[in-house]
């Protein structure tokens, strides 16, 4: 017979699994079995009792799931560029572990053994710093660097000059418009010319309306910012790719110590959820004969 359903073991896992965080965590419960050696018992039922205790004091420590964080760094090992997203996934981590590190520093003042398990994290402070500068919102900041803030800095002022000008050929010419307003198709601004005038605007045709009665002309004084625009976006993008490879190269630098730190953050998990266990099942630590 099957010890662990006799004792129903297996139903006591299937509730302390809801209990952990990490994916990691969770499958050491799954496997987790009847322990035999008195010294590793006595071992694992302190560190249930520490991090009991040390809840009760600090409440439950700031730990969260980090698959995604070691998919990212496996994507930073295979030489590919990490995104804005991935990134910031990065910087997340750094920051749970600054939290962790809080929490755990905070619990030295109650002599718990637990706590000294901060020292053996490190939370990277210059790499978290650099992430938070380069990488806001999703996206690459504009002052990631003095060359993509003069490249988007020339670009708005492109774009503005290639709407003022299509804007100021809409109102000299606002007999030949079938609408007052400038409007974009294929990325391009363009006037929407009544075809009978088609030869008043000179420019290049886009598109033209269901019915054929409206042309979208872009006028040929508009096209030459379109062009200017393109080659500045060329510009953004490589200088974009830049600033992502080089922060990506960082976290590459910085990858083991990021494993150590998830793997600690695992294993502090697994025994914060017995901790979880123990003051939901309001349980006592039992003497060993």
């Amino acid at each position: 017979m099957n010890i662990e359903k006799q004792i129903e073991f297996d139903k006591v896992k299937t509730i302390w699994k809801e209990l952990a965080i990490t994916d990691r965590a969770k499958e050491s419960i799954e496997n987790a079995g009847l322990c035999y050696s008195e010294k590793d018992l006595q071992k694992q039922l302190k560190d249930t009792t520490d991090a009991r205790n040390l809840m009760e004091v600090l409440g439950t420590p700031p730990l969260q799931n980090i698959t995604e964080i070691k998919e990212v760094l496996q994507i930073a090992e295979k030489g590919e560029c990490l995104s804005p997203y991935q990134l910031e996934r990065v910087e997340s981590v750094l920051a749970a572990i600054r939290r962790l590190k809080d929490y755990l520093e905070r619990g030295k003042a109650y002599q718990n053994s637990l706590a000294y398990y901060e020292e053996n994290l490190n939370a990277l402070p210059e790499l978290g710093e650099e992430i938070s500068t380069v990488i806001r919102n999703g996206e690459v900041d504009d002052y990631a660097s003095k060359e993509l803030s003069q490249i988007r800095r020339s670009l708005v002022k492109c774009e503005e000059e290639m709407k003022q000008k299509a804007e100021q050929i809409l109102r000299t010419k606002k007999e030949c418009m079938a609408d007052n307003y400038c409007t974009y198709r294929n990325g391009r601004i363009c006037l929407p010319v009544k075809k009978e005038y088609k030869l008043k605007i000179a420019g290049s045709v886009i598109d033209k309306s269901a019915t054929g009665s409206t042309l979208f002309i872009e006028p040929s004084g508009v096209a030459k910012y379109y062009e200017e625009t393109q080659l500045l976006k060329i510009r953004e993008e490589a200088e974009v790719y830049r600033i992502l490879y080089t922060v990506t190269a960082l976290v590459l630098a910085s990858a083991e110590t990021l494993k150590e730190n998830l793997d600690l953050m695992e294993k502090l998990d697994f025994i914060f959820s017995k901790g979880k266990l123990s003051m939901d099942m309001d349980g006592i630590m039992p003497r060993i004969n």
